[in-house]
């Protein structure tokens, strides 16, 4: 499964990029996120490998690692999810634009194995609209930090 898609948020390119690769900052728009543990290097940098620990439904965790493939921010940003059956390259590119904001262009690159095919297969309908959500939540939060100082 492969998708793209983009966003414009208010704020300068540089400092939209540095704010959504912000591990300390996620869990302000990403209520789910329970933990993000460094594992390796210094994020956001390339090589970088994390454990992010979501919460999933009532009682329940979901953990997965992340690897910085590569980073050249402000620009782009290139990021690999990992859980047991599932590989999520997450391609992130920032473009400034004449009026004080940032396009963000989220692609994302699915590759299942095992029983999460099946999962692939019956849910992959919701991952881009989970996309959607997720860089809505950012672009509010975004424009929470950026917003009221334009």
């Amino acid at each position: 499964m492969d998708y793209t898609r983009s966003i414009r948020v208010v704020g300068g390119h540089d400092e939209v990029a540095a704010l959504f690769a912000d591990a300390s900052t996620w869990h302000e728009w990403q209520p789910p996120l329970l933990a993000v543990d460094v594992l390796d290097g210094a994020p956001p940098a390339t090589g970088a490998r994390s454990r992010l620990t979501f919460r999933r439904g009532r009682r329940g965790t979901m953990v997965m690692t992340e690897t910085v493939e590569h980073s050249a921010l402000p620009e782009q940003w290139n990021v690999v999810y990992e859980v047991p059956g599932v590989y999520n390259l997450c391609e992130n590119r920032f473009t400034p634009t004449d009026a004080g904001s940032t396009i963000i262009e989220q692609r994302n690159v699915f590759r299942f194995t095992g029983f999460m095919r099946v999962v692939g297969l019956l849910f992959g309908r919701s991952f881009p609209r989970e996309t959607e959500k997720s860089l809505e939540a950012f672009r509010a939060f975004a424009t929470e930090r950026f917003g009221a100082a334009r």
